[in-house]
């Protein structure tokens, strides 16, 4: 897809010193509650525009770049799910966006120059007793880009600008509780300075693979979420610690994998070896190098709760494009999706004659023998609210390949850490 102008926020996570209030490696572990403000087909163009300028921050800087275990989309939202977090004693309670694909934990703070719009007063470092900002020396200001890191008199600053979009601030520790499990001296982006728009949220947690990450901070283990395909029937959930268990005889797991060029200090994405497709009962011609790593650290394909939906490098997804058209013919009539920012679209009378007996089946394959059979819904949707066009819920990329939200939903994932393996399983996700 076409690169488009980046919107990159900043901040910093650090693998803590101090110990937490409550432990998150402890036998009960802890849960948040997961909420999604607007339906992905609500606005399909907004969410395939925010997609493309976040596969453009996804896919990896040079292997020599530090930047990249630190960087973020400041435009962010649309189809994302939001996690209720509180900073601060006394605590101030706000949604940030659930994001796997990067390494902060980040909100606005008072006083504010130039902020987008939030749904919750803003933070006030003032008015909490157990804030503390980061000095220069800290190992975790001495972590960011030098070109964005800057000390004054008052610590460790940071001020990214790009084409679209920047983030200005500094580097502290609060106190932060998810769920009720509450946790000191959390290094955080105190940002004053932003420029965006994040659909109300009010900041980013951040879940990567990398050091700087909430988890990695924490010393968290493994992690699971199950994101609820219908939003109107209440909250989703994620779990830490102990509390995060998939079982059930349609469990499978897939080991997480290392991009040879990008170490995992600098590379906070959850790769996963994508190594076949299958439409209806024709297996794709998908070889090791389809969706594998270059030399420099481009390719592989990452699980990422924070962009919307799926996205295959181009050789794939034009193998998916050529069987599924083969596939149709004569049962249904394509039509332009340029309006929804969608490759291949459909005729469609409603959702009733859009079914399972003329879309053809999708599975995705993975390394250990993992193979998900995804629901019509997580590929292939009506997109207009007459219901008149369907397209598939898929797009190509010239860089990363992405599993996104709407193909995980109704699945419980889980990360394992420990373990270097990710495991999911069909699941209603309101017994969860």
């Amino acid at each position: 897809m076409a690169s488009t102008a980046l919107a990159v926020l900043t901040f910093a996570v650090l693998i803590g010193t101090f110990p937490p209030i409550t432990s998150a490696i402890d036998n009960h572990g802890f849960r948040g509650s997961l909420t999604r403000m607007h339906r992905h087909s609500s606005n399909y163009s907004a969410a395939v525009h925010r997609d493309t300028r976040r596969l453009t921050f996804l896919s990896p800087a040079p292997a020599t770049s530090p930047t990249v275990a630190v960087q973020t989309l400041a435009e962010n939202g649309v189809g994302a799910y939001h996690v209720s977090l509180s900073i601060g004693t006394p605590p101030l309670t706000f949604p940030a966006i659930l994001d796997t694909g990067s390494d902060l934990v980040w909100t606005q703070c008072a006083p504010c120059t130039e902020c987008f719009a939030q749904p919750t007063p803003l933070y006030d470092p003032a008015s909490s007793s157990t804030f503390s900002r980061l000095p220069c020396t800290s190992p975790l200001c001495r972590s960011l880009p030098s070109p964005f890191r800057a000390c004054n008199a008052t610590g460790c600053a940071y001020d990214y600008r790009y084409v679209v979009g920047f983030t200005a601030g500094h580097l502290a520790t609060e106190t932060l509780a998810i769920g009720g499990a509450s946790f000191r001296d959390v290094a955080f982006g105190c940002s004053t300075a932003n420029g965006g728009h994040m659909d109300n949220a009010s900041g980013i947690l951040g879940l990567g693979r990398g050091p700087l990450s909430l988890v990695s901070q924490l010393g968290i283990a493994r992690f699971s979420y199950c994101l609820r395909s219908d939003s109107d029937a209440g909250a989703s959930l994620i779990l830490f610690g102990s509390l995060a268990n998939v079982t059930g005889d349609s469990l499978q797991s897939t080991p997480l994998v290392q991009n040879p060029a990008v170490p995992v200090p600098r590379a906070p994405y959850y790769y996963v070896n994508l190594i076949g497709i299958r439409v209806g009962a024709a297996d794709l011609p998908v070889t090791p190098g389809t969706f594998g790593f270059t030399s420099t650290g481009a390719g592989g394909a990452i699980v990422d709760s924070g962009t919307t939906f799926t996205y295959l490098a181009e050789a794939g997804y034009d193998m998916l494009e050529r069987e599924f058209l083969s596939q149709t013919a004569g049962l249904l009539t394509r039509v332009s999706g340029v309006r929804f920012d969608f490759d291949l679209c459909f005729e469609a009378a409603g959702d009733a004659d859009v079914d399972a007996v003329l879309v053809p089946g999708l599975v995705l394959s993975f390394a250990g023998g993992v193979e998900y059979t995804a629901p019509r819904r997580s590929y292939f949707d009506v997109v207009d609210e007459e219901g008149r066009v369907a397209c598939m819920l898929v797009l190509p990329t010239g860089g990363v390949s992405v599993i996104g939200n709407v193909m995980q939903m109704d699945l419980h994932v889980l990360y394992d850490l420990d373990g270097g393996t990710m495991s999911f399983a069909p699941a209603d996700c309101a017994s969860v």
